[in-house]
């Protein structure tokens, strides 16, 4: 448990730090990059606003992914007004700190994306206990589910006060934003989102399912976890072994639907989640203070999804034992990859394919004059600090 009292600036630098580590960008410098490449005369989505929203940052990384197909964008924001704060955080109180994972239909977005929430939560003192997962299903999937839930919450509408009434006549979804005891029950004793899932629906939760077992984050289905009013394909929440002090609650899910609509593109697909923290003392400045991400020496370059999985492991080594990394799992391709870490002036390459991957070994080639060794993925750390 972190303790009481510390800044949120040092919370928003803790975040921002390992998020950059995981591949993220400020969507701030994914923006700038987008206008400086396309056209300089474009204004930011966030018009006169000095703050990024979920919807505003999705949409940058979004078009962003439109320009690069198969090359999903990783970003991360800042903001003091959150508009999406779940059941429970009141809005006034928290600010944001939120992360897309935007261009991948793939169930690797999910990963890649709990992974780095619990990585900041664990470092910061806030051991992850479990992973709370509900499947909610593509559109058709929550069409059927939505009318078997109003249906079952017609039986009871006696059980309900006349303003829950008014709300659930509205949007059947937001009795699960309501958390009396009451209402809770009725839910219970409802009809379940995944037992209308579609088949690709399923295949993708299951494959969800297998990678968090693969990468250890303990996990527990929730099919009471729902009321977002994005309408998320899959839902999830981060509980941890005790309440922390700064952290209030961490939620997202996969938003394909939303992003289709908001983007007007029927390719447009991606994962977000939010840190909604204690913004108690902070200046509004801190919010725009993103510090600059470091610039180490080694980039890590992955092909395949056995391989980013796998490298999430990497990463996790070598953080802990401190050895600063660059790298992109949001490239699917290895020439792009090579093609960044020669811009950033790399001394060293970590290098993973699917080969690499079943091994249990990685390439370690120097940009220098190509000499390369492979190696175990354990020794990797030790092998990289006696580089020079």
């Amino acid at each position: 448990m972190s303790p009481r009292g510390i800044a949120p600036s040092t919370f928003i630098k803790h975040a921002s730090d390992v998020a950059s580590f995981y591949g993220f960008r400020p969507v701030r410098d994914i923006e700038r990059q987008q206008i400086a490449a396309h056209n300089t005369g474009s204004r930011s989505l966030r018009g006169g606003g000095s703050f990024y929203s979920f919807s505003t940052a999705a949409m940058v990384c979004a078009i962003r992914a439109a320009g690069q197909p198969q090359e999903p964008v990783l970003g991360f924001y800042v903001t003091p007004s959150p508009l999406h704060a779940p059941a429970g955080v009141v809005s006034s109180e928290a600010g944001e700190f939120g992360l897309q994972v935007v261009g991948t239909p793939e169930s690797v977005g999910e990963i890649i994306l709990l992974k780095t929430l619990a990585a900041i939560a664990g470092e910061w003192g806030a051991p992850l206990s479990r992973v709370r997962v509900n499947a909610l299903g593509d559109r058709d999937s929550q069409q059927r589910f939505s009318r078997e839930l109003a249906i079952h919450i017609r039986k009871h509408l006696s059980r309900l006060t006349e303003a829950e009434r008014t709300l659930v006549a509205e949007n059947p979804f937001a009795i699960y934003r309501m958390q009396e005891a009451a209402v809770r029950e009725i839910l219970a004793e409802g009809p379940r989102p995944m037992h209308f899932l579609s088949e690709k629906s399923r295949v993708h939760f299951r494959s969800v399912l297998e990678h968090l077992e693969h990468l250890g984050l303990p996990y527990e289905l929730d099919d009471l976890l729902g009321g977002d009013e994005r309408g998320p394909h899959i839902a999830f929440a981060l509980d941890f072994v005790e309440q922390d002090a700064t952290m209030l609650a961490v939620v997202g899910g996969r938003f394909d639907e939303y992003l289709r609509r908001e983007m007007r593109r029927k390719d447009s697909v991606g994962v977000g989640a939010s840190i909604f923290f204690r913004k108690k003392g902070a200046s509004r400045s801190i919010f725009t203070a993103i510090p600059s991400a470091p610039k180490p020496r080694i980039y890590f370059a992955q092909l395949g999804l056995k391989a980013k999985l796998q490298g999430l492991t990497v990463v996790d080594m070598l953080r802990t034992a401190g050895v600063p990394v660059l790298q992109s799992f949001d490239a699917n391709r290895l020439s792009l990859q090579l093609a960044q870490a020669a811009q950033m002036g790399v001394s060293h390459l970590l290098i993973m394919g699917q080969r690499e991957a079943l091994d249990g070994t990685i390439i370690v080639r120097s940009t220098k004059n190509s000499s390369q060794n492979i190696i175990a993925v354990g020794e990797v750390p030790k092998f990289l600090r006696t580089l020079r």
